[in-house]
């Protein structure tokens, strides 16, 4: 995931660092607060840095256009999660399958 070193680095801190902080109960978007950082312009920026790279990939998997717009909006909804409440809150978003069946 682009997510932890995208936001590490607007941070200006480590990956490792990041982690360590998001596992004592932070998230992306408390700590942007606390240093006096953009909020949304953090989201945008991680956004930027993960989902291109997905749509790349399931495009060489073989997903149609279709397919790919609904797993991009599904990635952004995970990453906005992500970002805002932390990764538990993320992953319960996508307990099931993402990608309806044909």
């Amino acid at each position: 995931m682009y997510a932890i070193p995208a936001a590490a680095e607007v941070l200006g801190v480590t990956p490792t660092a990041l982690e360590a902080a998001l596992r004592r109960g932070e998230t992306i978007a408390s700590l942007t607060e606390g240093c006096g950082l953009d909020v949304d312009r953090m989201t945008e920026q991680v956004l930027d840095a993960e989902v291109p790279d997905i749509e790349a990939l399931a495009s060489i998997a073989g997903f149609d256009s279709d397919e790919i717009d609904q797993f991009a909006a599904e990635l952004r909804n995970y990453l906005i999660s992500f970002i805002h409440e932390g990764e538990q809150a993320a992953n319960a978003l996508f307990d099931g399958p993402v990608l309806a069946a044909a």
